[in-house]
């Protein structure tokens, strides 16, 4: 008697994850089951399939740069609905859960927080820059607007442009020091397969660079500052590593796969492993290992900033102290 409803309620979960999954299917049906091959084998290589019967896009038609971004059902419909909810309902918990916890600015400190004219106009030039290229090519380019170091250029532009109050301005701050993490794996293994228009590929580390240099100004020049004004080093450590990985879960889950599913483009590899060394991050659990690169990275971004900061006020400190003592 027992195995009837459970019976009954394994077939009703079935046909709900089918019923799902033909739904985010029905989202793109041009994907192909897997990734095509990053160079031509066949003549004839199938990047994407046509909306009519039997019809298909050659790989070989496509724009320069185009191949190596082209989405695919990698994963499975229903992989991609059980994870997008899982990690936007997690992510939204723990920012409503930290938001109230946020150390509040200081209004006498407000003209710290204001980039000086040198960073504006590199922000305005490495900005403009970077819509030029990503607005010219082949059609959905612009869409890599959305790529991690991108979004921090576009928090970057906010920080030097737009009308922010003093508290939103101090959260952008603080997590811009863990997602620096990512320039530094972006230049490490650079994917430049899709850069293909005049100085595409120079500039891509040029303007990598300078979302290093950025936070490390900041941060050696007193403007901003990892370390809490009063409480515990630990908590507010905690906290902000916390909310990093919160906020980058919530938009590349929330935001960022329905865009790849919709468009059809690989964006942040949501839709299948991104290149690695000797495809470390690949199979059906590629995004999930991904996820845990990237909260491994702002962790020990985060710990080395935090780190350096609380020897950098102790050296401060012992040097204000001292003479006092000698006197």
């Amino acid at each position: 008697m027992a195995s009837r409803p459970a019976a009954s309620a394994l077939a009703a979960a079935d046909y709900v994850a089918r019923f799902v999954g033909d739904a985010v299917k029905s989202v793109n049906p041009t994907l192909l089951s897997s990734p095509p091959p990053s160079t031509e084998e066949s003549g004839h290589d199938v990047c994407y399939l046509g909306l009519e019967s039997f019809s298909v896009v050659y790989c070989r038609d496509l724009p320069a740069g185009q191949r190596a971004m082209v989405g695919s059902w990698y994963l499975s419909p229903e992989r991609h609905a059980m994870e997008c909810l899982a990690f936007v309902t997690v992510s939204c918990l723990v920012v409503r859960a930290i938001s109230p916890r946020l150390s509040t600015y200081p209004t006498q400190h407000a003209d710290k927080l204001v980039p000086p004219l040198l960073i504006k106009i590199a922000t305005a030039f490495f900005y403009a820059c970077q819509l030029v290229y990503k607005s010219h090519g082949y059609k959905g380019k612009i869409l890599f607007m959305a790529m991690p170091c991108n979004m921090l250029w576009s928090i970057w532009a906010l920080l030097c442009f737009g009308p922010l109050t003093l508290q939103t301005r101090h959260v952008m701050y603080q997590l811009i020091i863990p997602y620096t993490s990512l320039a530094i794996v972006a230049i490490a293994t650079p994917d430049v397969s899709d850069l293909k228009m005049w100085m595409e590929v120079p500039f891509f580390f040029l303007m990598h660079g300078a979302l290093l240099a950025y936070p490390l100004y900041f941060l050696a020049s007193g403007r901003i500052s990892v370390l809490p004004l009063d409480g515990s080093v630990v908590s507010n450590f905690l906290i902000w590593w916390l909310l990093s990985c919160a906020y980058f879960a919530l938009f590349y889950f929330g935001v960022g796969l329905p865009l790849s599913l919709v468009s059809g483009i690989n964006l942040n590899y949501m839709l299948s492993p991104p290149p690695s060394p000797g495809d470390v991050i690949s199979g059906p659990n590629f995004r999930l290992q991904s996820t845990l690169c990237c909260t491994v990275a702002f962790f020990l971004i985060q710990f080395l900033a935090t780190a350096l900061s609380v020897l950098g006020s102790a050296v401060n400190k012992s040097f204000w102290i001292s003479p006092k003592k000698c006197a």
